[in-house]
């Protein structure tokens, strides 16, 4: 099963929702990047989180990279798959809107 992170996301300005997401594989015990992050739709991780691929959000702090709360498809009314974190016994660390943007 594939590991993936996030680190940074587009939000449109109209929906505020995040519709691009900067992306890639990562060694989910270095949390290392595996390849070069790149900028997908939404649409592809959605895709991959229900085809069995871990998604965690993640976050830089003081030069070194955290792994944040994973990555959940949320379905909106209109068809269209979204995604937003998935929060631990309601705790909230951190949300999608910590991100940086792309």
């Amino acid at each position: 099963m594939a590991t993936y992170g996030v680190d940074g996301v587009r939000i449109s300005s109209s929906t505020d929702r995040v519709t691009h997401v900067r992306w890639a594989q990562i060694d989910p015990q270095t949390h290392n990047w595996l390849s070069t992050p790149t900028i997908s739709e939404v649409a592809a991780v959605t895709h991959d989180i229900r085809s069995g691929a871990v998604v965690y959000s993640v976050f830089t702090l003081g030069g070194m990279r955290f792994l944040g709360p994973k990555i959940k498809p949320v379905p909106h009314p209109n068809g269209v798959d979204g995604i937003d974190l998935e929060v631990p016994d309601g705790n909230v660390e951190k949300s999608i809107d910590d991100l940086p943007r792309v």
